[in-house]
């Protein structure tokens, strides 16, 4: 099965790239904002998560898929001695939800079942939350989803943080339900996995309290304007915070093998990620501002995302900010789409503007991917 490893994002993108066409084709042939009241077809989407959940839940065990390497040597682990202190993973601690339920699952099943249970849970938990954010198009928002760049990163490399997130967009879709109990269980779920998402949740529960858009975009620009004044001296702090150890231990490897092989680290602000988190927010500014139409549910998801993405602006310089950047990115997705097909954003054409916003937004995913194999 290893032959095949290299094989397999070309399969997932042209799966995605399928289903992609098949909607926009769709949304061609609407007129005005027939798309806002079209309710979606969601057997595909079910196929599609079926299919993901068996072919890389039972993916094979090689360094294409990042972590997974990683995460079957703590499984053999569990396997063979279980748990003694010296054996215990940095974060199984803090994260120990996941860990236990690994180490658990390595007392009676095969690694690749652990896996496929870990990819239920990345897809089926995101689904639902799609679902409850939106039950006519929770299907369009879950393909939004599964065409972001950062959607097959998380499914393969960095699962645990991916497994969380989707605990937290399902957390959100709960609580735009307005449901009480849901939320907090759903996010204690996402802590436990993965203690970093503590972030968007306190960005997604702020929020809910303070659903003031001009304090959102106030905090964002604040935040660059922070960033470009004080930006090494904000990451110095934040990193003194502790907020992630394995973000803490990554940044300063990184500086050690830079320092060891006399590397000069880069360490600037990047526009370009910028311009890319900026999407929903302009999008966001447009319709709030100009169009002046919204409701409680865009506002809860537009304040997440800006919340959290201005945390990271914060740190933009830092080495493996990235990880900060999905703390946001994991719903870009779905603040992109969600008031295209809730809201009248565009006066004239706007299902097949819609349709055309999701083709770039898949384009994206594939000029990065091309833009990786140079």
């Amino acid at each position: 099965m290893k032959e095949f490893a290299p094989y397999y994002f070309s399969i997932y993108m042209c799966v995605v790239m399928l289903l992609t066409l098949m909607k926009f084709s769709e949304m061609q042939t609407m007129r005005g904002y027939t798309v806002l009241y079209h309710r979606d077809d969601y057997k595909p989407m079910i196929f599609f998560s079926l299919f993901f959940i068996l072919l890389f839940g039972f993916r094979p065990i090689t360094d294409i898929f990042g972590d997974t390497v990683m995460y079957n040597a703590s499984y053999k682990i569990f396997q063979t001695y279980g748990v003694t202190e010296g054996d215990l993973p940095a974060e199984m601690n803090s994260d120990w939800l996941f860990y236990w339920g690994m180490f658990y699952c390595a007392q009676v099943i095969d690694i690749n079942y652990f896996l496929a249970i870990v990819m239920y849970f990345y897809i089926v938990m995101m689904f639902t939350g799609c679902r409850k954010l939106d039950s006519r198009h929770g299907a369009t928002l879950m393909l939004f989803c599964i065409g972001a760049f950062s959607f097959y990163t998380y499914s393969v490399n960095g699962i645990r943080n991916g497994v969380a997130c989707s605990f937290v967009i399902l957390a959100l879709g709960s609580i735009c339900r307005g449901n009480r109990v849901w939320p907090i269980i759903f996010s204690f779920i996402a802590i436990s996995c993965h203690k970093s998402t503590a972030l968007p949740l306190v960005c997604m529960f702020f929020t809910y309290f303070v659903r003031n858009p001009k304090l959102m975009y106030l905090t964002w620009f604040g935040a660059i304007a922070l960033s470009l004044a004080f930006g090494e001296t904000l990451g110095n702090l934040f990193s003194l915070l502790n907020y992630d150890d394995r973000l803490a231990a990554n940044m300063q490897r990184g500086e050690d093998v830079a320092a060891e092989w006399g590397i000069e680290l880069e360490n600037r602000f990047r526009w370009d990620f910028l311009l890319y988190s900026s999407m929903p927010i302009i999008l966001g500014a447009y319709t709030l501002f100009v169009r002046k139409v919204y409701n409680n549910t865009y506002l809860l998801l537009l304040g997440t995302y800006i919340y959290a993405n201005s945390f990271w602006v914060l740190v933009i310089r830092g080495l493996f900010s990235n990880r900060f950047a999905y703390l946001s990115w994991f719903i870009y997705p779905i603040v992109l789409a969600y008031p295209l097909f809730n809201l009248p954003v565009f006066k004239k054409d706007h299902s097949k503007k819609n349709a055309y916003i999701l083709l770039a937004h898949l384009g994206f995913t594939i000029l990065m991917w091309m833009l990786g194999k140079l």
